[in-house]
C-alpha cells in the first residue's frame, strides 16, 4: 500500500498526496514510530508534567512529520504551532487535526517560522524541537530566535545526547554536527538551566532516543527541580 501511494504521490500535487495518506488510514502513516514521542512513555510523562505542572500556555513544534505528536499536544487544549517543510507531510497532518481548531500548522522551515512570530512573548512556552532531518541542522538558530523573542521558554530537544546515560540514542550528522550540548553549548548567550531523564534507557520504551530541557527562566528552572521528578538537573 506505501509503495503503490508512493508511486501516485509522484505525479499529483503534495497537498493531493497528503490528503490520499490520510485517506488510506495505513497505521505506519499515523504511527510511523509507535506513537507520540517515538512511544517513549516516559518522555510523555516529562512533557505532560512540564505542561501542567509549569502552567504552559501555548506549545510550538517544529517538524511535524505525520502529526502523531502533534495530535498528543492537542488533547491539552492549548494553542499549538506546528512547523513542517514537507508539504505532503504538512497536508496529511492538517487531515488528521482538521477537527483540533486551536492547532495550525504551517509550510514552513523551523527558523523562518519563529522569526515569524511577534516577539518579545511573554506566554509560558513549551518548544517541541525535532527538525534536524536534512542537510541543514537548524538547532542553534531556533535556540537562539527562541531565548530573544519568548521569555519564559521551555525547551525540549528530541534525539539528544544524554550524557549520564549511554542507553539513550541520538542524532550524529558527524563532526560538529551532532546533538549534544558541546554543540548546542555555542548558541548560550548565559548559562540556561538544563535537565535531563531521570529515567535509565533500560526501562524507557519505544526507540529510547534521548532528550533534554532546557530554560533561561529562573522561576521555570525551580519549578521545574519541585514538580517534575522524571528529570535532574545537569550540573556538569
Amino acid at each position: 500500500m506505501r509503495k503503490l501511494l508512493n508511486s501516485i504521490a509522484r505525479v499529483i500535487p503534495a497537498s493531493w498526496a497528503g490528503r490520499l495518506d490520510h485517506w488510506s488510514n495505513h497505521r505506519k502513516f499515523f504511527y510511523p514510530y509507535g506513537g507520540p514521542m517515538n512511544g517513549q512513555t516516559a518522555r510523555l510523562e516529562i512533557v505532560r508534567e512540564l505542561i501542567e505542572r509549569c502552567g504552559v500556555e501555548r506549545i510550538v513544534e517544529t517538524g511535524t512529520f505525520r502529526g502523531t505528536t502533534t495530535e498528543w499536544f492537542a488533547t491539552f487544549n492549548i494553542p499549538v504551532l506546528s512547523f513542517e517543510v514537507v508539504p505532503r507531510f504538512a497536508a496529511f497532518s492538517r487531515a488528521r487535526l482538521k477537527k483540533s481548531p486551536h492547532v495550525r500548522i504551517e509550510i514552513e522551515n523551523s527558523v523562518d517560522g519563529l522569526k515569524k512570530i511577534d516577539g518579545p512573548v511573554s506566554e509560558r512556552s513549551l518548544f517541541y524541537l525535532d527538525a534536524h532531518w536534512y542537510d541543514y541542522l537548524p538547532l542553534k538558530d531556533e535556540y537562539v530566535l527562541i531565548r530573544e523573542k519568548f521569555r519564559r521558554p521551555i525547551i525540549v530537544v528530541d534525539d539528544f545526547k544524554v550524557p549520564s546515560d549511554s542507553g539513550y540514542t541520538y542524532d550524529d550528522y558527524g563532526p560538529g554536527m551532532a546533538l549534544t550540548l558541546e554543540y548546542l553549548s555555542a548558541a548560550f548567550d548565559k548559562k540556561p538551566s538544563v535537565f535531563f531523564p531521570k529515567v535509565s534507557a533500560k526501562w524507557e520504551t519505544g526507540l529510547r532516543r534521548g532528550c533534554v530541557v532546557i530554560t533561561t527562566d529562573d522561576d521555570l528552572a525551580a519549578l521545574i527541580d519541585s514538580n517534575v521528578p522524571l528529570l535532574e538537573r545537569w550540573l556538569g
